[in-house]
This record gives structure tokens, sequence and C-alpha cells, in this order.
């Protein structure tokens, strides 16, 4: 497989925020500017994220490619639901900031939720553990480790900011808890996200050595 088939990936991004700018499209002049500003703020910085993170990953066959347009699939997804900066917000009248729920008591939460509550954080980060050792990007299971951890106290920063200055409301989430132990659950999907990653790893290799 040719290397440069992996770079068709950036491409994704583009068509991702595209998209929906395109299905709402309004000719108004005002919306147009808002929108296209919301299009540079938010896409700039997943493209160059995509860049980097395609020119460490090793795609040597198909199933590495896969997973490649996967993860990059997955990561617009990810800011979508959880940093996305919506400009036109801070242009609507009568938008004011709000204060910010925060828990910085690890386990105050995990201890005092519903089970169904914990899965969606639990869940989150598996995939970027996974395809960042899938696609050799991080080769260490600490390191993968510490950058999921990493990843999630950002997530937890960018939805500070946003609920302190009112724009967390946007997505109607208006009690949205920035919690340290949102930040235990995604680091736990972490180890998870690797330990899925070597055991089909292991599986392939077995298979490989069963049909030599």
């Amino acid at each position: 497989m040719s290397k440069n088939v992996k770079w068709f990936t950036v491409l994704i991004p583009t068509f991702y925020f595209l998209i929906p700018l395109i299905l709402n499209f309004n000719y108004d002049s005002s919306f147009l500017r808002i929108k296209l500003i919301e299009l540079y703020i938010n896409c700039i910085p997943i493209t160059l994220c995509v860049i980097f993170l395609i020119k460490k990953a090793i795609v040597n066959n198909f199933y590495k490619l896969v997973v490649l347009n996967a993860f990059i699939v997955y990561l617009c997804s990810l800011h979508q639901i959880v940093t996305f900066i919506p400009v036109w917000y801070w242009r609507s009248p009568g938008i004011s900031s709000t204060t910010p729920l925060i828990n910085l008591v690890p386990f105050k939460t995990i201890l005092e939720s519903e089970i169904t509550q914990l899965i969606a954080p639990l869940l989150l980060l598996i995939p970027i553990a996974f395809a960042l050792m899938s696609l050799s990007i991080l080769k260490s299971k600490k390191k993968t480790i510490m950058v999921t951890m990493l990843i999630s106290i950002g997530i937890e920063l960018i939805q500070f900011i946003e609920n302190s200055t009112g724009t967390g409301s946007a997505f109607e989430i208006y009690s949205r808890l920035t919690n340290i132990d949102d930040v235990i659950l995604n680091t736990l999907g972490g180890v998870i996200g690797v330990y899925i990653y070597h055991f089909i790893r292991k599986g392939q290799s077995e298979r490989l050595q069963i049909s030599n």
C-alpha cells in the first residue's frame, strides 16, 4: 500500500464541518460571517491535529487505513460533542456567564451516580488509546495512558471555560460539571483501550502462526 494514501484522510475534517454549514445555508451576510468564523475556529485546530496524527501514523495495510479513517471521524465527532466552540452563541442577545459546577473530590460523583451514568465517560476515550497504539503513533502503554489522561484534562478545562462564558448552554447542558471523576473514568477507559489493542494484536499473531 502506498504511504501517500493515508493523506486523503486529511479531507475528513473539512467535509465534516462543511456539510452542516451547507445543509443549514442561509444567504444572510451576518449568518455567513459568523458561521465561517465558527468553521475556521473549530476546523483549523482539528485539521492541524489530524495532519500531525497522519504524519505519525504507520499505515501499511488496509486494516490500519480503516482504523485511521475511523479514528479521524471519531475525533471530529468528539470535538463536536464536548469541545465545539459555538461562535454564533456569543452573538445571541441576553447571554450571560454562568457559574460553572466543579468537583475536585476524587470518586465523589462516581460513588453517588448510577452505573448507567458512568458508562459514557468510561467509554469516551477508549478509541483514542486503541488508535494511538494500533497506528504506532505511541508504542508505550504508559505514554498512551498518560496522553489519554491529558486529553481528558484538556476537555474538562475547555468545558470549564465554555461554561464560564455561558457558551455551554448552547448545547442545552445547563449544569455541565467540570469533574475530576470524569478524568478518572476517561483514563480508565484509556487503560481499557490499550488492553483491547493488545488483545486484538495477540489474536492476530496467533492466527498468523497457525496459518504458517
